[in-house]
């Protein structure tokens, strides 16, 4: 299993700094933002910066790379929103091509019931964009106020007929009513008989603050939410040997040698000297 952070691209260096700091943490993947999240402007390249770091990502053995869109798109809107929407993901997947990046993730967005299927039509037109490069990914969210994708079943429409894939966050499938902490290995029967896990080349691996059903989105540090151990037997199913987990915890350098220390306990994985 490769495995890693979702790490910052901020600062005097940039994306070769996500590189750099994936080999300082000995991580085999890494996540970034290729932009601000929350905003709709673009970020443009620095000279050079594209060339550093893929050659810095060649030198780790190709180092997985995961881009996670904007939180302000939404794939059930109309109008203004839409485009920029579409605008704003158009940007990530180039981004994405122009890095050797496998994979972007999007969350669904939101929708009332009666639009809910014209989300599922529009993520279908969007996945045209990834067609040559990158694979889209559709998250799973923790339900409530009318989102989009905080069911398998409703995933499994969503991508139904497209080359789109999923992102399963378990910190969200278990706020939205998946027993990860009494029955890991159900969930993932459920998540291998409802998608295919082809389909699902990418895990967000993250504990949860909030509790079960909650709809609540809040991620906790592994063993320090109301996942626990659950999560252990889950990412150790030798179905989930070959994927991506990326873990989207509280970040200092305290937490991050927990959740590594974990992780890499729970994987059998000797930790980088």
């Amino acid at each position: 299993m490769r495995y890693g952070f979702h790490v910052s691209i901020s600062g005097k260096l940039g994306l070769e700094g996500a590189a750099q700091e994936a080999e300082r943490l000995g991580l085999s993947a890494i996540q970034i933002f290729a932009k601000s999240p929350r905003s709709w402007k673009l970020r443009p390249t620095k000279p050079g910066e594209l060339e550093g770091f893929r050659a810095r990502r060649e030198n780790l053995g190709g180092l997985p790379t995961v881009i996670h869109a904007s939180y302000l798109i939404n794939l059930g809107a109309e109008g203004e929103l839409w485009e920029r929407s579409v605008f704003s993901l158009a940007d990530d997947l180039a981004k994405a091509q122009a890095l050797g990046a496998e994979y972007v993730v999007v969350h669904p967005g939101s929708a009332h019931p009666e639009q809910a299927r014209k989300g599922a039509l529009r993520a279908r037109e969007l996945a045209k964009l990834g067609k040559k490069g990158p694979q889209l990914l559709l998250e799973n969210t923790a339900g409530g106020k009318g989102l989009l994708g905080n069911t398998l079943e409703a995933l499994r429409d969503l991508i139904k007929d497209t080359p789109l894939g999923v992102c399963f966050d378990t910190c969200h499938a278990f706020a939205a009513g998946y027993p990860l902490h009494q029955a890991p290995q159900k969930v993932l029967d459920d998540l291998e008989k409802t998608l295919g896990l082809e389909r699902v080349p990418v895990v967000h691996l993250n504990d949860s603050k909030g509790a079960f059903e909650s709809h609540v989105d809040q991620h906790a540090g592994l063993l320090l939410g109301q996942i626990g151990l659950g999560l252990r037997g889950f990412i150790t199913d030798p179905r989930l040997s070959h994927k991506i987990a990326i873990m989207e915890t509280p970040r200092s350098t305290g937490e991050d040698a927990h959740n590594l220390r974990v992780l890499r306990e729970w994987l059998e994985i000797k930790t980088p000297e």
